[in-house]
């Protein structure tokens, strides 16, 4: 991405004047206040042509509005405790210049910081205010919408003056300075420029904090994302940020022909100051929102199980084959099957299902006794291939019509490198579903974390760690990353007693290749008692070769456009 000059700094440091007043204020005994001593002191602070207030215009310049709060806080107060260091002031007009009145107590030489926009707190601590990119704090529910008039909600401004005390009045000035820069950005795609974006969502970016009048300072930041609506389909957009050093953001933009579109700014040179605007064109590409995979050492990992549901018509799926809702779903948590009479595919046609035999298509859930040893003979890799009119193959890659397919021992394999793997479970507010996540944030790529980020083991070893070190995972956690439940396995064949095989205990998911005509390569994890083995791929020790027969989970690998 290129960016543009900078325009300047049309919002910048602006004087606004404190201007004498007077004050019928006494000590009691009908003589003037001494002007070193702290008093309650009605000031009228005007100011001369300023340009940092709540109407914010790029070329006319910005003005105050008749109402305006700010918020004051003095330094250097040191009077009696039934008077207080923080104030309110307020705009009495709406012009370029304005006054703004309020009662202060200070004495001469006192400093006073000022905020806009002013509001007390509820509790003691006055003057730590949270403000926000995502909502305004004037009105606490104002969004941003891209307009240059919108950005009045949004113009946190801060300031530090001195007071001068003669005998009744006091004067002095304050510079009062934007907190906040401006992104004023159109996108283009294919080199013609969008024209129809109806939302723009900035992410990677502070999205607010808490600050603190008396320093200065916002403390606390919060790191996200903020999302700009616009009234009607719009071509550029102004965006309202608080400043960074090394600011990457990632663009997401959404368009009224419900397309989506993205880029990333991965230079960490890119420093943003306050006051500034920042006019930029964003070259970004098209893709797919929320997309049910997640992208590791380019391999396109599916977030969820593949399933079987009677009746079920999900776009792009064959024949009641579908991804499963969530990360951590999977059918007969308590282990127990739907007893069968026949066991004929007319039964279990109508039964849902999420195990499967290797290599089988025809009858791949159909768990009845007579299906048993329906499953593919072929010695190698299956991945991508369909064979016997549909009865074996790649089930993911037929069921998908060919957009996603069976994972290969390998792409596990390069999963367990290239992520860092996170063991734990999920509490869906019944259960808690024990599973493996392997997430690409870079943290510790090829080793285990427990519960306490302490690396334990590196990944696809044999071992184990304690119950006591999994981690509690959240949804937004979970979504980070590619999650495998341990939902158990199918083995016994029982038409009069179908039960699961250590149901939400043991993960066991097929991989593309087979070692012989009998037995293939899975993926597998267990819990036993209070000890959970950590995940491995193909290694005989850990019962990774296991017979064709059996019925394990399948997550696929999406291969589409």
């Amino acid at each position: 991405m290129k960016l543009k000059t900078i325009f300047g700094i049309i919002l910048g440091v602006v004087a606004v004047g404190l201007t004498s007043c007077s004050s019928d204020l006494t000590n009691g005994e009908n003589t003037a206040v001494n002007p070193n001593e702290t008093a309650k002191r009605t000031l009228s602070l005007s100011t001369d042509k300023a340009k940092t207030r709540s109407e914010v215009n790029l070329t006319t310049g910005n003005k105050w509005v008749t109402g305006d709060k700010f918020f004051s806080y003095n330094l250097d107060f040191n009077g009696p405790a039934n008077q207080s260091r923080n104030a309110i002031l307020t705009a009495k007009s709406s012009s370029a210049s304005t006054v703004l009145e309020g009662t202060v107590a200070c004495k001469n030489g006192d400093r006073l910081n000022i905020f806009y926009p002013g509001t007390y707190v509820t509790g003691d601590e006055q003057g730590n205010i949270e403000i926000s990119m995502q909502k305004s704090i004037i009105d606490n529910k104002t969004t941003q919408n891209g307009t240059v008039e919108n950005l009045k909600y949004f113009d946190y401004s801060f300031g530090t003056g001195s007071v001068t005390v003669n005998g009744n009045s006091a004067s002095g000035n304050v510079d009062m300075e934007k907190l906040y820069a401006i992104l004023k950005v159109d996108f283009t795609f294919n080199g013609t420029k969008l024209t129809n974006i109806k939302k723009l969502v900035l992410s990677n970016v502070i999205t607010g904090g808490d600050f603190k009048v008396q320093t200065g300072q916002m403390n606390n930041t919060k790191i996200g994302s903020i999302e700009v609506k616009p009234a009607n389909p719009a071509e550029l957009l102004y965006v309202a940020i608080f400043p960074t050093n090394g600011f990457k953001p990632k663009f997401e933009v959404y368009t009224t022909d419900n397309k989506a579109y993205t880029y990333t700014v991965t230079a960490s040179d890119w420093e943003t100051k306050t006051a500034k605007v920042y006019p930029i064109t964003v070259a970004v590409k098209e893709f797919t929102p929320n997309p049910p995979y997640v992208e590791v050492n380019n391999v396109k990992w599916g977030k969820y199980n593949l399933q079987y549901t009677p009746g079920s018509n999900a776009d792009g799926w064959t024949g009641g084959y579908h991804l499963a809702a969530n990360p951590w779903d999977y059918y007969y948590s308590d282990g127990r099957l739907p007893v069968l009479s026949t066991g004929s595919a007319a039964e279990t046609d109508g039964i849902k299902s999420d195990h499967f035999r290797w290599g089988d298509i025809s009858k791949a859930h159909n768990y009845g006794s007579d299906a048993k040893e329906h499953y593919d003979g072929t010695v190698g890799d299956i991945q991508r291939q369909i064979t016997n009119s549909n009865e074996f193959g790649d089930l993911p890659y037929y069921a998908s019509q060919q957009q996603w397919r069976l994972p290969s021992p390998e792409d596990f394999e390069e999963l367990m490198r290239n992520t860092t793997e996170y063991v734990g479970y999920y509490n869906d507010g019944t259960n808690k579903i024990y599973g493996v996540l392997f997430v690409p944030d870079g943290v510790a790529h090829g080793w285990v974390l427990n519960k306490n980020n302490v690396k334990k083991k590196q990944s696809n070893q044999t071992g184990s760690i304690s119950k006591d070190d999994l981690r509690e995972f959240t949804k937004e956690f979970i979504n980070k990353g590619v999650f495998f439940p341990a939902a158990g396995s199918y083995t016994d064949y029982s038409n009069g007693a179908p039960t699961m095989y250590t149901a939400g205990r043991q993960g066991l998911y097929w991989t593309s290749k087979s070692e012989s005509a009998t037995n293939a390569y899975s993926f597998t994890f267990y819990l036993s008692g209070n000890t959970f083995n950590l995940p491995t791929v193909g290694n005989r020790n850990a019962g990774n070769r296991p017979k064709k027969f059996e019925m394990y989970s399948i997550r696929p690998i999406y291969i589409g456009q």
